[in-house]
């Protein structure tokens, strides 16, 4: 029999184990509980942070530590704006359409410079 299977052979060039590698990180990373640059799983972003103050200093201490451009946890208050980059601390986030009592506003800085802002209203 000149056509007989010969079963399924698998070549695994550079970019196919670039692809396994990365699978299996992501596979352990989310077995283990992790994001992207190491940031934990979880509602972990304020810690034992009490008010509106204490909690968006400790959302922009995270966003910094962990490189997390981005609302990274639960809305604080009614509203929450954000910000980052620039030159100054005095970033603009959004704000509510409807009028609000500002609760919260608070800036940290990345060892490169770069500036982030979280501010909350109700």
């Amino acid at each position: 029999m000149k056509n007989k299977p010969e079963g399924i052979k698998m070549k695994f060039n550079e970019r196919t184990w670039c692809i396994f590698v990365c699978l299996v990180v992501l596979v352990l990373g989310s077995l283990l509980g992790v994001r992207a640059y190491g940031a934990p799983v979880g509602n972990n972003v304020w810690g034992d942070a009490k008010t509106d103050q204490e909690r968006c200093q400790a959302e922009a201490d995270y966003m910094v530590k962990y490189r997390q451009f981005r609302h990274v946890g639960p809305c604080i208050g009614r509203f929450e704006g954000i910000g980052y980059g620039g030159h100054s601390p005095n970033l603009g986030t959004c704000t509510p359409r409807y009028k609000m009592k500002l609760t919260g506003d608070a800036v940290a800085q990345t060892p490169e410079g770069t500036w982030v802002r979280v501010r909350s209203w109700r």
